[in-house]
């Protein structure tokens, strides 16, 4: 069971360092031209550079997807600013990487935008995994038990 309730217009996520950002809605042609960006970018990146460690080239990959997904939705942000002033920075392909770049930001961004997919996919099955790996992500429904000898044991002679 899916419920169909994504969101379908712009809002704003609200990152660390007092920084917001308006985002247009993830949809499946945000995520598919990011991933076709990232694609891109990798394979020009292997031609030019040795990428055959695979936590290097995996980190990469995510940093560039957080990156294109920024670029494809940011629409607006506040606070965040030029290097010296009160003058809000401009909304362009370098300054969203360079903001994207500030590892905790990227990663704020990535968990709050992808977050509404991601609870779609487990609403889907009520049997998947929790994120920390057990079935049993639901609340204990029976009591306690105790320990109590059984009638048997009870009724049993000793000798």
């Amino acid at each position: 069971m899916i419920r169909l309730n994504l969101k379908k217009e712009p809002y704003w996520l609200d990152l660390p360092s007092e920084v917001r950002v308006l985002v247009r809605p993830l949809s499946t042609a945000i995520m598919s031209a990011a991933q076709s960006m990232v694609i891109k970018q990798i394979k020009a990146l292997q031609a030019e550079n040795n990428l055959e460690n695979e936590q290097i080239r995996l980190g990469l990959s995510q940093s560039l997807l957080i990156k294109a997904l920024a670029i494809a939705s940011i629409t607006q942000w506040e606070g965040v600013f030029l290097p010296e002033g009160e003058e809000l920075a401009a909304i362009n392909e370098q300054s969203i990487c360079d903001l994207m770049d500030i590892w905790f930001i990227g990663q704020e961004f990535w968990e709050k935008y992808t977050t509404s997919f991601f609870l779609l996919e487990t609403e889907g099955n009520g049997s998947r995994p929790a994120v920390h790996g057990t079935l049993a992500a639901g609340q204990d429904t029976a009591k306690v038990a105790t320990k109590k000898d059984s009638r048997v044991v009870k009724a049993k002679p000793t000798q």
